[in-house]
């Protein structure tokens, strides 16, 4: 049996070369405004997704509205650093308007944007009111 060289190197140097271990890391955010805390965990270069959230009474009658935090985060190491990159939506209930005698629930939106270095174990501010600390998972 004749095998190419370069199909034979390759295969030599996937069986020599140890492969690339992705880092887990465990991200916890805190949100000052309002007191909130989210803890996730998150594989290195692959985006990770935390949702959590709940179906409250809309505080009008029988209606019931979807609120909370939705997560979209990517992290890689650079320079002995974690870079994280996400977008963290929070929904809420802010208060109510009546319109024709009709109740209708305010529902306050906002959107954190974020793309920063941080030092693993170090809590570190992202923004104003949010601060994240990432360690290293087991």
């Amino acid at each position: 049996m004749n095998i190419p060289a370069g199909l034979a190197a390759a295969a030599i140097f996937a069986l020599v070369s140890p492969l690339h271990a992705q880092a887990r890391y465990k991200v916890e955010f805190t949100i000052k405004d309002g007191g909130l805390h989210y803890s996730m965990p998150i594989d290195e270069s692959r985006k990770a997704v935390f949702q959590a959230g709940s179906r409250v009474p809309d505080g009008c009658g029988s209606q019931f509205v979807d609120t909370g935090a939705n997560i979209e985060l990517t992290a890689h190491a650079s320079d002995g650093k974690v870079v994280l990159v996400g977008v963290i939506d929070l929904s809420s209930i802010t208060g109510h308007v009546n319109l024709s005698s009709i109740c209708e629930p305010i529902i306050g939106q906002r959107k954190i944007v974020f793309s920063t270095a941080v030092e693993l174990g170090k809590r570190t501010r992202l923004q104003d009111d949010l601060e994240a600390v990432v360690t290293k998972a087991e």
